[in-house]
C-alpha cells in the first residue's frame, strides 16, 4: 500500500476524491473548531455548522499563498516538494493554487482559511488600539519576551504559552506578570476570565468543555479579549514587508536546523517586526495544536462529509492509482 502524505491528501481533495477529504476532515476539523472557539467566540453557539462551512469553503475558494517570504516553487507536476504529485487542469477550489513544502506550511495556510472565514462571520466593533502602543510598552523586552507577551495577548496563560514555545514555565510566568501590568495601562477595566484555551466570558463564550479552570490565585488585571487580539493581529499582518521572514526559516528555527548567522539575521528582523512576531508565534501555536488536537472519529467525519457534496466522489480504482504513481 502506498504511503499517504499531506501532498497526496491535498491532491485528492483538489480532485474532489473522497479519501483525501476523509483525511482532511479527520485531521483538521479539530483545529478549525479550536481556532474558531478561541478567536471568534460569538460563533460558538453554532460551532459545528461553522466548522462545516470552513470545509465547504475549502472546496470552492481560491487560497492565498501561505508563505510570508518568497513563494515555494509550484510547477505543472503539482505541489512543491512532492515529486509524485500529478498535475491536472481539473484541480479546483482552495487547493487549486495552494503552495506548501511541508505539513507545517499547509497548517498555516489552513489557519489563514479559518481566520478569513471567522473574520467575515464575526464582524464586531473594533477596539481603538494601535501597534505603536504595544511597541511602546515592549521596547525594553527581549525578542523571546515579546513573543511570549504576544501569545498572552492572544489569550493563553503561562502554562500553555510555555508548551507552545517549548520554553520554561517560569519565564512565561514572569512575562505574564509584566503583561498584566503594562497591558492594564492600555485597556483598563474589569478583566475577562483567562484559561489554558483562551478567554472565557466574551459574548457567545466558549463552553466549559472547551476551557480549563483558571490558575488558582491568578490575578488578571488587563482587560484583553479576542477582539483586541484580532485587531492587533490584523494590524500586524498589514505591516508585512518584503524583508519578513519566511515560513521555511520559521521551521528551521523551530527545528534548530539553522546557522548562527541565519538565526541572527532572522531574529534581528523579528525583534522589530510585529508581523513576524505574530506569524512565528502562530507557527508555534499551530505546531502545538497539531500535537494536541485529537483526530475525529469516523462517525464525526462522515457527518461533516455528508454536508460536502464535492467530497462525495467515488475513489479512484486500483489501476488509476497505479498509473498515477500512487
Amino acid at each position: 500500500m502506498a504511503i499517504r502524505t499531506i501532498f497526496s491528501m491535498a491532491e485528492d481533495c483538489a480532485r474532489g476524491e473522497r479519501l483525501g477529504w476523509v483525511e482532511f476532515v479527520r485531521d483538521f476539523a479539530g483545529m478549525a473548531r479550536t481556532l474558531l472557539a478561541q478567536y471568534f467566540p460569538t460563533l460558538v453557539p453554532e460551532l459545528d455548522e461553522h466548522v462545516v462551512a470552513v470545509f465547504r469553503r475549502a472546496g470552492t475558494q481560491t487560497p492565498q499563498r501561505a508563505n510570508t517570504g518568497p513563494p515555494p516553487h509550484r510547477s505543472k507536476t503539482g505541489f512543491a516538494g512532492d515529486p509524485g504529485c500529478a498535475g491536472d487542469p481539473a484541480v479546483r477550489g482552495w487547493f487549486s493554487g495552494l503552495t506548501f513544502t511541508n505539513e507545517r506550511e499547509f497548517m498555516m495556510a489552513f489557519r489563514d482559511l479559518v481566520f478569513a472565514y471567522g473574520r467575515e462571520q464575526e464582524r464586531v466593533p473594533a477596539p481603538a488600539i494601535a501597534l505603536e502602543q504595544v511597541r511602546a510598552i515592549t521596547q525594553d523586552l527581549s525578542l523571546l519576551e515579546r513573543e511570549l507577551l504576544w501569545l498572552y495577548i492572544k489569550g493563553y496563560d503561562a502554562q500553555r504559552i510555555a508548551a507552545i514555545m517549548m520554553n520554561a514555565a517560569a519565564t512565561a510566568e514572569a512575562v505574564q506578570r509584566i503583561a498584566d501590568e503594562r497591558l492594564a495601562a492600555l485597556v483598563p477595566g474589569p478583566p475577562p476570565q483567562r484559561s489554558k484555551t483562551g478567554f472565557v466570558g466574551d459574548p457567545g463564550g466558549v463552553p466549559e468543555a472547551l476551557t480549563a479552570s483558571p490558575t488558582p490565585g491568578r490575578e488578571n488585571r488587563a482587560c484583553w479579549g479576542p477582539r483586541f487580539a484580532r485587531v492587533l493581529m490584523e494590524l500586524a499582518e498589514q505591516s508585512k514587508t518584503e524583508q519578513c521572514v519566511s515560513l521555511k526559516t520559521f521551521n528551521n528555527l523551530v527545528n534548530g536546523q539553522i546557522s548562527w548567522r541565519e538565526r541572527e539575521l532572522a531574529e534581528e528582523h523579528m525583534s522589530n517586526c510585529f508581523c513576524c512576531i505574530d506569524r512565528f508565534t502562530t507557527f508555534q501555536e499551530m505546531v502545538r495544536l497539531r500535537k494536541d488536537v485529537t483526530a475525529l472519529a469516523a462517525p464525526q467525519v462522515e457527518a461533516i462529509l455528508r454536508e460536502l457534496p464535492f467530497a462525495a466522489a467515488k475513489p479512484r480504482g486500483v489501476l488509476s492509482r497505479l498509473f498515477a504513481g500512487r
